[in-house]
């Protein structure tokens, strides 16, 4: 097939310039709150790590491993794309690692659901999986796994869901959210970055959570974790 003519290739070539600029710009700023960010994002394929070298993980468990990984990859192509001002695209994969993150732990201890959503092509609702980790019955299993969990919930379900909520309007088009209307269209805006890196962090911070709160395995790959990362 024909490739782009010489002009429409220029234009593209002018835009990556552009954002490799926005990129170069970005990593001087906020450098503090960055390296949080990435830190905590490697911190999640290394709980996976962990978690592999434990003996009795079912079959189910260690297909759902490399759901770390996919995590982790999700929340570094979205700092990546956020650094290059492509702030709308950042936005969206950063829900699909949340939402992923907590499928991970939702489904780690019900393979019915599992096996559905891998070879069925299930789909998970978040609200039914931030309700079932806001079930009594649930919180009081984690209690007895965990005798010294002593919060009322697993996760915070209401911040949760406000970021999620927030995130999906970028998925859903709302108008508020449009990037092609504004006057610095598509360049650096340092209060953007900042606020990209801060809802990061927010997102690692709710998966990273789960590993002090959860079932053992969990907590002890999340303990081990934190020596290296903390």
């Amino acid at each position: 097939m024909p490739g782009p003519s010489e002009g429409k290739a220029d234009v593209w070539l002018q835009l990556n310039r552009k954002f490799c600029s926005n990129l170069s710009l970005a990593l001087t700023q906020e450098t503090e709150l960055f390296s949080k960010a990435e830190i905590q994002a490697r911190a999640i394929p290394a709980i996976a790590r962990i978690l592999s070298e434990e003996q009795g993980l079912a079959e189910w468990q260690r297909h759902a491993l490399c759901m770390f990984d996919e995590v982790f990859a999700d929340i570094t192509c979205s700092i990546y794309l956020g650094a290059c001002g492509l702030d709308k695209p950042a936005q969206t994969i950063l829900r699909r690692a949340l939402e992923v993150g907590v499928a991970t732990v939702y489904l780690w201890d019900l393979p019915h659901i599992f096996w559905g959503w891998k070879e069925n092509d299930r789909d998970l609702s978040f609200n039914e999986m931030l309700e079932h980790f806001g079930n009594p019955g649930f919180i009081l299993h984690v209690k007895r796994q965990n005798p010294t969990f002593a919060k009322a919930e697993v996760l915070d379900a209401a911040f949760a869901r406000s970021l999620y909520r927030s995130l999906s309007n970028i998925i859903h088009g709302k108008m508020t959210s449009f990037e092609s209307v504004l006057p610095d269209k598509f360049q650096h805006n340092k209060d953007d970055w900042r606020l990209h890196l801060e809802r990061v962090c927010d997102v690692e911070r709710i998966l990273l959570n789960f590993g002090s709160t959860d079932l053992p395995r969990f907590r002890s790959a999340s303990m081990r974790n934190s020596r290296n990362f903390g």
